[in-house]
């Protein structure tokens, strides 16, 4: 095998000549780039904007479990079997709801569902409670966060 040294200024034509090319194809090379990066971005917008907003599937069986919480919170200062048969009947739906839940904005809605059912059978418990002296305070304050509840909820447009 015979070894070939070239001399420096043809290495130095090979090198000139990559560089050429390189700029002859940095326009393709830089689109090319630009492309990929632009359609990187669409996808990750579309990805997010299809999580914040509530499945088809998700919404019908939130506004289920909403009458159902609507109908308890109507109810929860009633005595007797009424009042908690529709709390199992809203337990059940905000249950079934939450296993539908499928995007970000579905759990952040089924969890506010969740705790609208929480803060009827709070205030439901503290109306029970309202001869004690604790009791009324108490009562009170849960009224304020049944209402807070109640507004979250409302942002989701759920109702």
């Amino acid at each position: 095998m015979e070894m070939v040294i070239r001399p420096a200024s043809m290495v130095m034509a090979l090198s000139r000549d990559a560089v050429t090319a390189l700029r002859r194809h940095s326009a393709w090379i830089l689109g090319t780039l630009v492309l990929a990066v632009a359609v990187f971005a669409g996808l990750m917008y579309f990805e997010k904007r299809h999580d914040d907003t509530l499945s088809a599937q998700f919404r019908t069986s939130a506004q289920q479990a909403y009458r159902a919480i609507s109908t308890c919170d109507n109810h929860k200062l009633t005595h007797g079997d009424s009042y908690q048969l529709r709390e199992l009947d809203a337990e059940k739906a905000v249950a079934a709801a939450n296993a539908i839940a499928s995007t970000h904005a579905d759990r952040l809605a089924a969890m506010a569902l969740s705790d609208y059912l929480h803060e009827v059978k709070v205030v439901h418990l503290a109306w029970q409670n309202r001869d004690r002296k604790s009791g009324k305070h108490d009562y009170a304050e849960s009224t304020r966060e049944l209402r807070t509840a109640k507004q979250k909820l409302h942002t989701f447009s759920i109702s």
